[in-house]
């Protein structure tokens, strides 16, 4: 998706909280352009007065300046205008001049004619007011819009964003207390209208989990111009757990090192891997033997059974035959595009590694073939556990 984001009159890609969102769209690996467009200084149009004429921000000055952004426009790109003040009129007049098929839109504290509360504004918004739009055509290349608009806007009455949001087909946002939604309201940054921006993504399941860690702990974990890795501290995997099982889309292949036998069968983590599989299809779980003794455990029967039961495809697997080809036991790979590694130290956790990286996926599917050629598939819960226990009892006295 390619953001593209409009200041108001008097505004500039620095202006309120452009700079924030710009940097937590880059962050989940978004495009965004800023553009600038000419603004006049508001002190010399105040000393020159009503009949000051506008030397720079003006409707044709702004389609140059917006003429230079649509050259980086692909086509058939997913595009999402996002406009504050004068921006969302502008973005009217561009969709319409330009004919400019767009994902969404969001706007905030629009208007479409003269607002009359201050003039200087009205000076330098005078070429920009419009009514009679093609709303027809506009909402077909706008087929999904927002109006953001508060009850105390000292320069747009609520009435202008409302008429703006009806004619559109937009739906509308209220934001109590919260002014024009510029830096005069300490609005530096404007969540609301992040999170709109994130509907429109069709994000990963790494990157959904980096942006919660961010909203978390307010740390940026990415690159956006690189896959990245992440490190956990062993008690954090829980919440990564309950997150990705809750996002989970498409698939799941993971292991379950029988050597650790310090965890609660119905903790949330297992609950909300139970629910994924009743949700999804493609959710395989084998189990890394240990030692046989291991499947005798009530504990770790119950996993099994709970897993079995919830449609999770359960398989077994003695770790000693794929311990001298694997270098990790306790992994797992999510939807394809996120994989997690629970790193062990002497039967104990000591590091948790996520990754997006192809190489690291890749290097992870090796690891899971290798697995699933030497595991055995549970069909009947207790008779194939058995079995399977039997089996590999025999093998171990023909070695002795």
């Amino acid at each position: 998706m390619k953001f593209v984001v409009f200041h108001g009159a008097f505004g500039s890609p620095e202006s309120n909280w452009i700079p924030e969102l710009e940097e937590k769209l880059k962050t989940l690996g978004q495009e965004v352009v800023v553009p600038r467009f000419p603004v006049d200084d508001w002190d010399v149009i105040t000393r020159t007065g009503k009949m000051y004429v506008p030397q720079k921000q003006g409707l044709k000055n702004w389609f140059k300046a917006f003429e230079s952004t649509m050259k980086s426009f692909r086509k058939g790109e997913d595009l999402c205008f996002v406009g504050h003040s004068l921006g969302p009129l502008f973005i009217l007049h561009c969709v319409e001049k330009y004919n400019i098929k767009l994902d969404s839109a969001i706007f905030v504290s629009p208007f479409l004619r003269k607002l009359n509360r201050s003039w200087q504004i009205d000076v330098v918004n005078s070429s920009f007011y419009k009514t009679d739009f093609d709303f027809r055509k506009l909402k077909q290349l706008i087929p999904v819009s927002y109006v953001l608009y508060s009850d105390n806007d000292p320069y747009v009455d609520k009435v202008h964003s409302i008429g703006f949001a009806k004619r559109l087909g937009s739906s509308l946002l209220f934001v109590k207390k919260a002014g024009h939604m510029n830096r005069e309201m300490n609005l530096n940054e404007f969540p609301l209208v992040f999170e709109l921006c994130k509907t429109r993504l069709d994000l990963s399941l790494y990157l959904k989990y980096i942006a919660h860690r961010k909203e978390l702990y307010s740390v940026d974990y990415i690159d956006p111009k690189s896959e990245e890795v992440v490190y956990l501290e062993p008690h954090e995997v829980f919440d990564e757990g309950a997150f990705k099982f809750r996002n989970l889309r498409k698939s799941g292949f993971c292991t379950f090192y029988t050597a650790i036998d310090f965890w609660n069968t119905q903790s949330a983590y297992y609950n909300q891997a139970r629910k994924a599989a009743r949700r999804i299809e493609n959710f395989i779980r084998v189990f890394i033997v240990d030692r046989l003794s291991d499947l005798e455990k009530p504990l770790l029967q119950e996993q099994i059974r709970l897993d079995f039961q919830a449609g999770i495809k359960c398989l077994l697997c003695m770790a000693k035959v794929v311990r001298s080809k694997i270098p990790e036991l306790d992994f797992g790979i999510w939807d394809g595009d996120y994989l997690c590694i629970v790193r062990l130290d002497k039967e104990k956790y000591v590091e948790v590694k996520l990754s997006s990286r192809k190489k690291d996926i890749k290097e992870a599917e090796s690891w899971e073939k290798v697995i699933l050629s030497k595991a055995t598939l549970i069909k009947n819960f207790q008779k194939d556990i058995d079995t399977f226990i039997k089996k590999n009892r025999k093998k171990n006295e023909a070695h002795i």
